[in-house]
């Protein structure tokens, strides 16, 4: 065999299709490419206009998506973007923020671009506001996927606006037609141009001094970046920390809960333990051994610590009685020398009052106490401390429980005083009879203690006295972190006023403008009008403290501001005569009044509100005259004898202290308890409190039907009847607690009784029918969750009632 022979098949193997395309041979393969492409080309440049942009269009159709791809890249290497749709490069909440400077005609304009901008300027988030600023409401909460509802209801609104001749705007809204007079108008504006400029100016300034505030606590803390001292190596375990707690402090369950380990923690019966017994069960609780300090958590307020109930509250005076005076020092014998790092921590602002060094004289130990900053009920524990370098809290509790516990303390405190003041006989004798279970023994038979000389107490009064006048100088930083607390508390006081204005008073006053109130304009002065007055001298106050701070210095003087603020207090006094007519005319219209109801329903405990309602903002102003009186105290406290100053915050401390003591007599005792539901054979099931629906017309279709709310029910259900209450709720003055009644309705026995569920639509939710003999009621409840167990008890009373029968 020849070479010819071998030749034809080594060309078959190397080829494919052809006899000329080479696979293998990669040189040749590019030169064929090449020679084909320059063909291709030559004819393209042969072809016409027409044919060239069909070649194109071949060839585009039969590209992959990364060839697309890259021919997109090309073309924007080679011609470059110079106009983009904003709406498509940026995010869509940066696209929703553009678009919300527009007017209402301009965002239907942008709606008619393209279907990406319509669905963009008809979102519910550009609408709300500029519907709410008029006054005009939905009558129902759009559903997640219910777009451009807020869109439609203000060009409904704007397209059928309302005109009323003056005599019918005075008989809808109470009142003629109000105009603002035009000095009116620029003074409010000078105001507030005079407000922006000073904002602009300070705010830099004030910035670094919060943060020179936040680094300073927080190195007055080292307990936060540090752990406690170890004690020295020895076989013996560790002494303990030991806490009291009096069974007064609310919640103290939590309190217990958010001790530590290394805490003995001993809760100790308020109304019914002595000072000796108090001291013989520490003893027991420590077992012989030394403590490393104390700690005790009562009740109190600057000046005084209420230990036990029936014995005199520890002051400054009777801290020298025999009994108190020997308490403490036996105390004081049961800690450590002060040299191992011994220490006594009392829970309450006792700092402010210098009482602090007759209990160190007593006890022999280094005594801390809150200095009384912290604004709020048991809010002090948390502020500044005095007398130690460790923070004693972090020492004795766990972090986030205690601060649960501060936060909830004021409410609590609250409700167990209406408790004990209700069912005071009942729980003392429960307490005395669980008392006698848990200690066995009798406090009769404890013994009494020696009689205390007359010339120690004069003694121990002269040596206090002497250190008190030796520290009364006062301290630049104290009386600086003093000022600085009294300006942060005052700008968060301001600032919920502020809330109470524009959440509340701006929309309902729109509302009220246009044509379509939800309140009367009688009803709007009555709950507003001395709040505004209020807040426009806080404000006036604010400035001033403002003013002092950017210019602070040692010798800065404040209390003429507090005097000024003093000689305005006829603000709070017209408020403190109307507020319990708010109160009413707020529950009043809240019953009567739909649309106010689902106005309050809409705003009440959201985030702008701080998650409180309109009863318990206007509680604001009672609050904050008792805050006063500790924070000039502390203030008064740190300012030197000789200081300028010293004069004028005496005064105003004094006003403040006798308007406190006004505000207190002027607080009535309005708590009652609702009628107890009894009756003989009979056994309650369950209690739920329901809203009252009514439907304006019963002939179109289920799932389009509109609910009024017509009022609010509660449902007790017995075991063999069903009776149905009218529920009317009224807010307490100067207290966050409400009075319920329940006036009556019906009743309806079981076996007679029908339930139709509601199924839920964009406009009523968690709704049912009770359908009895004679009449039926259409129900709904706050939450699905209520619905079904409620629904799943009725079916099994009455399926209950049915079998017995």
């Amino acid at each position: 065999m020849n070479s010819r022979d071998v030749q034809p098949a080594l060309v078959t193997s190397e080829t494919r299709f052809s006899a000329w395309t080479p696979v293998s041979h990669r040189p040749s393969n590019h030169q064929l490419f090449q020679e084909r492409t320059t063909l291709v080309l030559h004819w393209f440049d042969l072809w016409t206009d027409r044919q060239r942009k069909q070649f194109i269009h071949s060839i585009l159709t039969r590209c992959s998506r990364s060839q697309l791809k890259f021919t997109r890249d090309r073309f924007l290497s080679a011609v470059p973007a110079t106009h983009a749709d904003f709406t498509t490069v940026l995010p869509r909440f940066l696209s929703l923020y553009v678009l919300s400077f527009l007017n209402p005609l301009d965002l239907c304009s942008a709606a008619q671009v393209c279907w990406h901008w319509k669905f963009l300027a008809e979102q519910d988030c550009l609408w709300l506001p500029k519907c709410v600023r008029r006054g005009w409401f939905l009558p129902y909460t759009p559903g997640e996927r219910e777009y451009g509802s807020w869109k439609c209801h203000y060009v409904a609104c704007a397209r059928s606006l309302d005109y009323l001749t003056p005599r019918e705007a005075a008989e809808v809204y109470g009142t003629l037609n109000e105009l603002l007079g035009d000095a009116e108008e620029l003074e409010e504006r000078r105001r507030e141009r005079h407000i922006r400029q000073l904002i602009r100016e300070k705010v830099a300034e004030h910035k670094s001094e919060q943060l020179d505030g936040v680094w300073e606590r927080s190195c007055k803390s080292p307990s936060l970046r540090s752990h406690p001292q170890t004690p020295s190596l020895s076989p013996s375990a560790p002494p303990p920390r030991l806490l009291l707690i009096s069974s007064r402090i609310p919640a103290y369950e939590m309190v217990l809960s958010a001790a530590r380990g290394v805490v003995v923690p001993l809760l100790y019966d308020h109304s019914g333990t002595t000072l000796e017994a108090l001291l013989s069960r520490v003893e027991r609780s420590l077992r012989g051994r030394g403590a490393q300090s104390v700690a005790v958590l009562a009740e109190g307020d600057e000046g005084q610590i209420n230990l036990l109930q029936g014995g005199c509250p520890v002051t400054r005076d009777t801290v020298l009685k025999p009994d108190v005076r020997e308490f403490w020092e036996k105390l004081g014998g049961l800690v450590v020398p002060p040299a191992e790092g011994g220490s006594l921590f009392i829970f309450a602002p006792l700092a402010a009052s210098g009482q602090l060094k007759s209990l160190s004289s007593l006890t022999g130990l280094n005594i801390s106490a809150p200095v009384g900053l912290a604004t709020g009920s048991y809010q002090s524990i948390l502020g500044e401390w005095e007398g130690g370098s460790a923070f004693p809290p972090w020492l004795y509790f766990s972090e986030a429980p205690l601060l649960s516990w501060a936060k909830q303390a004021r409410w609590l405190e609250e409700a167990l005083g209406a408790l004990r003041e209700n069912l005071g006989s009942q729980l003392k004798q429960l307490s005395q009879e669980m008392r006698g279970r848990a200690l066995g023994e009798s406090p009769g038979g404890l013994r009494q203690g020696p009689p205390v000389t007359e010339a120690v107490a004069e003694g121990l009064e002269t040596l206090s006295g002497e250190r008190c006048v030796r520290d009364s100088h006062g301290s630049p930083d104290g009386r600086t972190a003093a000022f600085r607390e009294l300006v942060r508390s005052e700008g968060v006081y301001v600032r919920q006023l502020r809330a109470v204005a524009r959440v509340y008073h701006v929309p309902l006053r729109a509302a009220l403008d246009s044509n379509r109130a939800i309140l009367s304009s009688a009803n709007v002065l009555m709950v507003f009008s001395s709040l505004l007055e209020i807040l426009e001298v806080n404000k006036v106050f604010l400035e001033e403290l403002t003013e002092k701070m950017a210019e602070w210095d040692p010798l800065q003087s404040v209390g003429d501001v507090c005097l000024k603020l003093c000689s305005r207090l006829r603000a709070y006094t017209n408020f403190l005569k109307n507020y319990p007519t708010i109160l009413r005319t707020i529950d009043r219209c809240r019953e009567k009044i739909p649309a106010f109801r689902a106005f309050l329903k809409r705003h009440d405990r959201t985030l702008a509100t701080g998650m409180l309602s309109l009863p318990e903002l206007l509680l604001l102003p009672s609050s904050r005259i008792e805050e006063y009186v500790p924070l000039l105290q502390a203030l008064l406290r740190h300012t030197a004898p000789e200081h300028p100053d010293r004069p004028q915050l005496s005064t105003a401390l004094d006003t403040l202290s006798h308007y406190r003591d006004f505000v207190r007599k002027v607080n009535p005792n309005m708590s009652s308890l609702p009628p107890s539901l009894r009756e003989g054979n009979r056994h309650l099931i369950a209690v739920q409190e329901v809203a009252l629906l009514s439907c304006p017309d019963v002939q179109i279709a289920v799932s389009l039907r509109v609910y009024e709310h017509m009022g609010d029910m509660g449902l007790f259900l017995f075991n063999d009847v069903l009776v149905l209450t009218q529920r009317s709720v009224s807010h307490l003055p100067f207290s966050y607690a409400q009075r319920t009644s329940h006036t009556f309705l019906a009743s309806v026995f079981l076996r007679g009784l029908a339930v139709h569920d509601i199924t839920d639509t964009k406009y009523v939710k968690n709704a049912f029918v009770l359908e009895g003999p004679r009449q039926r009621w259409t129900c709904a409840t706050d939450e699905e969750g209520d619905k079904v167990t409620w629904l799943s008890a009725l079916h099994r009373a009455i399926s209950a009632t049915v079998r017995e029968s």
